[in-house]
């Protein structure tokens, strides 16, 4: 298919990878937007044209087990895609879903962009439940081959990544951080001295308001240790509701002023997994559920995204954004406007190849794609 080896081409000049591989990659993207599906079952039926489904889901198989893929090389394209330049907001945050009993976990570092973030660096943890500091130490390591952390405006996260251990790391590294914590977590004015739950502090705060804690508090942990931070405190439902109360950050290297409307863009994330998953490709479905072919196939999906969305975008640009509903929002998401664009070509039955081609510029230079009216 001659879609195929165009993809290839330009794969090819952003990865030093081998051209087999490289090939490969390309049909199962080009699979991926066609049918909107993680199933390697579905996606084996269309990968090539002329061949038996079994030997087109062995070849999916063999690749995300056997081939080893480059990561880093591939978080820079990522990168390059990505139509933003430092300053950059990175999230951390994890998804799990279940195939059978078995529990698959995802652990990802993404970059907030626009209303949604940008998948960079992701590993799968091997069992289910929580993850660890440890976790989130490795994940922003792995993160940081491919991004500079002086490029960090800051990092957010909700409550999993709340480790007094965790968040002085991040300050080892003079990396600015915004964390949810409960609403039970102790904080003192000093390690020796009396602590109090944090939400002792809130419930003074009138609906929709903040504040912010004068000085630094010590923030304890479980294990006995601790870390100063500064604490930024809302007050986001009445007293009467079931909901949790309050809005309560710890801070480091941010305006605290800011720190609320920073880690509004933290919910990016969230918008980012269900492009992945319910509302695009349907990752929850892949029926795979060893970690290392679950993060290679990640790694295909994330490349797929950054050009959806970039489809998308040049479709808002050129022929105006979604409508809007009438509660204001879009109705539908840019990621969502360029999937429904690359389907609808990459599905034809009478070929598009103008359309295509315009389509894959933004694979070959994202900059000059997007600057294109």
């Amino acid at each position: 298919m001659h879609y195929v080896r165009s993809i290839t081409g330009v794969l090819s000049d952003h990865l030093g990878w081998h051209r087999a591989r490289l090939k490969f990659m390309a049909r199962f993207t080009s699979a991926l937007l066609k049918l909107r599906a993680s199933n390697l079952w579905e996606i084996a039926t269309v990968l090539k044209a002329g061949v038996k489904e079994e030997s087109n889901y062995r070849r999916i198989r063999r690749f995300l087990s056997d081939y080893e893929v480059g990561f880093a090389e591939l978080g820079r394209l990522l990168m390059r895609l990505l139509p933003q330049k430092p300053p950059y907001k990175a999230v951390l945050d994890r998804t799990e879903w279940h195939f059978g009993e078995t529990p698959v976990n995802v652990l990802m570092v993404g970059i907030a962009h626009k209303g949604i973030a940008f998948p960079i660096s992701w590993t799968v943890l091997p069992s289910g439940g929580s993850s660890s500091a440890e976790d989130h130490r490795r994940a922003l390591q792995r993160f940081f081959e491919v991004v500079d952390p002086e490029d960090i405006e800051v990092v957010l996260g909700d409550r999993e990544f709340i480790s007094a251990g965790w968040l002085r790391w991040l300050q080892t590294k003079e990396i600015p951080f915004a964390v949810r914590l409960r609403s039970d977590r102790k904080i003192g004015l000093s390690p020796e001295g009396p602590s109090l739950p944090a939400r002792m502090f809130a419930r003074p705060l009138p609906l929709h308001t903040e504040k912010v804690l004068d000085g630094t508090r010590h923030l304890f942990g479980t294990d006995g240790e601790h870390v100063e931070v500064q604490v930024v405190m809302r007050r986001i439902a009445a007293p009467s509701s079931r909901e949790d109360q309050f809005l309560v950050l710890a801070t480091w290297g941010v305006d605290p002023n800011k720190a609320t409307a920073l880690y509004e863009q933290r919910w990016e994330v969230e918008t980012m997994f269900a492009a992945l998953k319910s509302r695009g490709y349907r990752l929850e479905q892949t029926h795979l559920t060893e970690p290392d072919r679950i993060q290679r196939l990640i790694g295909l999906l994330a490349l797929a995204f950054a050009w959806t969305y970039l489809v998308g975008q040049r479709r808002a640009n050129r022929e105006g954004p979604p409508r809007r509903k009438s509660h204001g929002r879009l109705q539908r998401s840019l990621f969502r406007y360029g999937l429904d664009r690359l389907r609808k070509i990459l599905a034809s039955p009478e070929p598009m190849p103008a359309a295509f081609f315009d389509c894959l510029r933004g694979l070959r230079s994202p900059t000059v794609f997007l600057s294109c009216t």
